[in-house]
């Protein structure tokens, strides 16, 4: 009788949890972007039995919890190392914003999920918010910053930046759009049109060169304006 390889059988296992655990999560983000999430819907489009679900999550929320530090995560390491590269901080947040709408615009459904994310998601706002005062405070430091408060600055930037996710999801915008959406925000927190203008074009050449050196390190491309 051939012997049974516990260990063999115990990484087997725990792949196929770790593949269902993904599909869930998968299907989880295309119901989320899509409207309202049910625990029903999700298992629908995953293709699975309703009970798996409680197998890896104890309910919608932990699930919700878990879709909102991946997309805080995703979003990340996507603009940070660009970000930080400027160093005056108003280019910073251009930048960032740059890149972060050239990424939804290139998936309507994960712009949908940001726009959605970042109103219901445990954690999304926040964390959005605390990297954006970073750049708002130091602006203000600066001088550089017309509003008195930067958590008034944060409001501003962030309602924007939503409504424009949820346009770009919804095919009311493109990417042609982001520069001009840039532009707007930076004017809005006090920048006169002409260093409005001139901070667009320099976040638009820093998400270029990261767009390049993504490609020369093999990874995805972001998209260019």
């Amino acid at each position: 009788m051939a012997r049974v390889n516990l260990t063999r059988r115990a990484e087997i296992g725990s792949a196929k949890r770790a593949r269902t655990r993904a599909a869930i999560l998968d299907a989880a983000r295309e119901c989320y972007a899509a409207g309202p999430m049910t625990v029903d819907a999700v298992m629908q489009a995953a293709g699975l039995a309703k009970g798996t679900f409680y197998v890896h999550f104890e309910d919608l929320a932990a699930l919700e919890a878990e879709l909102g530090a991946e997309l805080i995560a995703e979003l990340d390491e996507r603009l940070q190392p660009a970000r930080l590269a400027a160093s005056d901080p108003l280019t910073r947040l251009a930048t960032a914003t740059t890149l972060l709408l050239r990424y939804l615009a290139a998936e309507p459904p994960r712009a949908l999920l940001a726009a959605r994310g970042a109103a219901d998601l445990p954690g999304v706002s926040q964390a959005v918010h605390v990297r954006m005062r970073e750049d708002l405070a130091a602006a203000l430091a600066a001088g550089c910053l017309a509003l008195p408060s930067t958590d008034l600055a944060a409001r501003i930037v962030s309602a924007i930046c939503v409504q424009a996710a949820q346009d770009l999801g919804l095919g009311r915008i493109d990417a042609r759009m982001v520069p001009h959406i840039v532009s707007a925000i930076l004017r809005a927190i006090g920048c006169t049109p002409d260093d409005a203008a001139a901070r667009t074009a320099e976040a638009a050449c820093n998400a270029d060169k990261f767009a390049h050196q993504l490609v020369a390190a093999g990874e995805a491309d972001l998209p260019r304006g």
